[in-house]
């Protein structure tokens, strides 16, 4: 296990460069930092919030309400406030893994048909953008939190939310903004084949594993739950992190674990470190699936750590 950072208050919003060699993420409270894990360099690119890296270590982050690129020519906006709906606030931007789309969120747009139902008239949208061209839309998704995950392919994504109306809920769109499927769960993980959707329901104690055939409409999924022994029921903000036909999970109970779809059995990973629980994610494979990124407790706060997977 190798340190790679320390920080008193936390380092999270964590995400991997595409080859593997780089780390992005937030120190402190506002504080974007990318990380070369082989020479420990640090750059600290300032104020900002939910990095993520292009394949030349650009970083497409959140500044300002805004969304920007950074990168050694200096910064580009991608999605201002005046874009889609004036002086509304784009944030939380994720890359997807081919480098070219980026999801948002717009904040505070106006609802009309909230309005003609006497609900809050103000409601939170999914955007989307390329990233060289622009051209940020706005999709027909309301946010109500949590947070996005791009399939492999880039062609679709998921997100999830909880409210006091639906519940947990599970969504798949495609780039287009169009919702192909919903299910039950929160935070949602794919499989590298894109065949299989990992998530945890809202009691937490098992991770239910949802199998896409042909398509994500109810008719087309199949539905498993795998019992995770020894759990306090309790949920944490990190995504189940899938190897291959394995994944690793943690929870709140301190304890991090490897689950075997196939066998449905899940065995505790001793000698890995025990990720922070918080209402974010503090854990990430990386895309070589060889090694885990992971926010930990320190006797002075918090380490950002790497570790093989064994």
């Amino acid at each position: 296990m190798k340190r790679i950072d320390a920080s008193e208050q936390g380092l999270f919003q964590i995400s991997w460069s595409p080859d593997s060699e780089w780390l992005a993420y937030v120190r402190n409270e506002d504080e974007v930092c990318i990380n070369n894990i082989s020479t420990g360099e640090i750059r600290v690119l300032g104020d900002g919030s939910w990095p993520s890296m292009t394949a030349d270590n650009s970083v497409v982050m959140e500044r300002d309400q805004e969304i920007v690129l950074n990168s050694g020519s200096g910064q580009r906006v991608l999605v201002s406030r005046g874009d889609l709906i004036r002086n509304t606030p784009k944030r939380q931007p994720l890359l997807s893994p081919d480098g070219k789309t980026i999801l948002f969120v717009v904040n505070n747009v106006f609802d009309k048909d909230s309005q003609n139902k006497n609900a809050y008239p103000y409601r939170h949208f999914v955007g989307i953008a390329d990233v060289s061209k622009g051209k940020p839309i706005i999709t027909d998704q309301q946010w109500y939190g949590g947070t996005a995950t791009w399939f492999a392919d880039s062609d679709k994504f998921t997100h999830f939310e909880f409210d006091s109306t639906g519940g947990a809920r599970v969504h798949v769109v495609d780039k287009r903004g169009q919702e192909l499927g919903t299910m039950f769960g929160l935070y949602p993980s794919m499989s590298p084949d894109g065949t299989r959707i990992a998530c945890k329901p809202k009691s937490g104690g098992n991770v239910v594993i949802y199998s896409g055939k042909g398509g994500w409409d109810k008719d087309s999924v199949e539905t498993s739950v795998i019992r995770i022994p020894d759990s306090s029921g309790r949920l944490s903000g990190s995504p189940p992190q899938w190897l291959d036909n394995r994944l690793l999970l943690t929870e709140d109970s301190g304890k991090l674990w490897r689950v075997d779809t196939r066998k449905e059995e899940a065995t505790h990973m001793k000698k890995m470190p025990i990720p922070v629980a918080r209402g974010s994610s503090t854990m990430i494979l990386s895309p070589s699936r060889e090694l885990l990124a992971a926010e930990v407790a320190s006797e002075t706060g918090y380490e950002l750590v790497v570790a093989p997977v064994a």
